[in-house]
């Protein structure tokens, strides 16, 4: 498992008792924001939503999420955050 995590929020912390198999990975730059919020199951269904994945965020806040089931759709944005974390693309770094 792969979690691309905001490193200047307390997202870290909040997964910080995760066994050492799922690998945390932080943006390579300090510039921009990672905004964006995928759950991919495999390259088949994944969630992708706008809501911060924390209590307040899923219970007070007005947030959008759809749940998609099509590879053709799926596929390519798991493609994408792949490629964010190879290493050689500069992109992503291990926490």
């Amino acid at each position: 498992m792969d979690l691309l995590l905001e490193e200047s929020t307390q997202a870290s912390a909040a997964f910080a008792t995760l066994p050492p198999s799922v690998a945390v990975w932080h943006r390579a730059t300090s510039t921009g924001v990672l905004h964006a919020k995928l759950i991919a199951a495999d390259r088949h269904t994944a969630f992708l939503g706008s809501a911060n994945l924390t209590d307040r965020a899923l219970t007070d806040n007005i947030e959008l999420g759809v749940v998609l089931r099509d590879p053709a759709v799926v596929g390519p944005l798991v493609d994408h955050f792949r490629w964010r974390i190879t290493p050689e693309n500069g992109v992503m770094r291990l926490a």
